[in-house]
């Protein structure tokens, strides 16, 4: 299951969006994109684990091309552009699922998608952090991007920037080490196979004050959510986000570096870990309206990516597919921006 982020406290600075991102943002085609977990299955596969909401679709598996095709159908009628795909490892599930069912369904589609490259549960962590001083934690990397570019990432509907294929690495804001390097070395990996190096965007951003030293190693930065574990989180959520937002966006684009802003319904993950009292952000289409909004003013770069967390992952009631007792309220919201 897609880690808990870590802990931090919101302390934004500024609400302005700078004029030169919104300029520049303006000119660029818009894509939204939602991550998509294709890791339901029989036998209650991770549904089993816990989860909020009852999706229209029921406990359904991830590998059914019917679910696949009317998951991508819902999306294409309202402005989402792609899936960003959970992958957890050569020969996972959600590996096989992706390699087979998913690219039958979108054949010949306009639809597209990426992979998110899920980096704890790939190559551990230390400590809180992902240590790429370690010789054998960059060629692991390396190795898996090397498999992703064979098996994916030549494909025609797989979403590329200037060119270059798309790859989301998730939680690179724990990355120590040399995170240039690697992440050269991951450019070079896909580039020999695919002819064109990775367009690699960053989980960098958070609620931190942005850092050109960050930011630099990457193609673009973005947050997978701003939820975070302190008692206030949810009051005024949709402000908060977009000042801090708004201090990536410029620092980034001081840097020549894309923001990939991203929003969310809301948090709640006590259907899964309740242990865990974390704070709930209580779901709220005027708030998800706002924060999509905002993301759309400020996203910039070669072109306007903005992600929503999620599609469907249900154990942390993150989910804009369609469900009770929401509907296709989320959805909706989406297509009023997207038009």
């Amino acid at each position: 299951m897609t880690m808990k982020q870590p802990t931090a406290t919101p302390t934004p600075q500024s609400t302005a969006v700078p004029a030169e991102t919104e300029a520049a943002a303006a000119e660029a085609e818009l894509l939204i994109g939602a991550y998509w977990y294709p890791w339901f299955g029989p036998g209650r596969r991770h549904w089993e684990e816990g989860y909020l909401g009852k999706p229209t679709l029921g406990e359904y598996d991830s590998a059914d091309p019917a679910v696949i095709r009317q998951q991508v159908a819902w999306a294409t009628d309202h402005g989402i552009d792609l899936f960003v795909a959970s992958w957890w490892g050569q020969g996972s599930k959600e590996d096989t699922i992706l390699s087979t069912s998913f690219p039958d369904v979108i054949e010949g589609s306009d639809f597209q998608f990426a992979i998110l490259y899920e980096t704890p549960g790939l190559l551990g962590m230390d400590g809180g952090h992902i240590r790429l001083t370690d010789a054998e934690t960059q060629q692991q990397l390396v190795d898996d991007v090397t498999y992703l570019a064979r098996t994916y990432l030549d494909h025609p509907n797989y979403l590329r920037i200037e060119g270059r294929p798309v790859l989301f690495l998730y939680l690179t804001r724990t990355f120590s080490g040399d995170i240039q390097s690697t992440m050269d070395a991951v450019r070079e990996a896909v580039q020999a196979e695919v002819g064109e190096p990775a367009f690699i965007i960053g989980d960098e951003v958070y609620w931190q004050s942005p850092s050109s030293l960050r930011i630099r190693p990457y193609d673009g930065v973005t947050a997978y959510n701003m939820h975070t574990s302190v008692p206030n989180i949810a009051d005024g959520f949709a402000g908060k986000v977009a000042a801090q937002y708004a201090n990536w966006a410029r620092r980034t684009a001081a840097d020549g570096v894309a923001f990939v802003p991203d929003v969310l319904p809301g948090f709640d993950d006590t259907g899964v870990r309740p242990e865990a009292e974390h704070p709930v952000i209580p779901r709220d289409e005027a708030s998800f309206a706002t924060q999509l909004r905002d993301a759309i003013a400020l996203a910039h770069g070669p072109l306007r990516l903005v992600m929503i967390t999620s599609w469907n992952e249900w154990h942390e009631y993150t989910s804009v597919e369609p469900g009770e007792p929401f509907g296709m309220t989320y959805l909706e919201v989406v297509k009023d921006a997207a038009d």
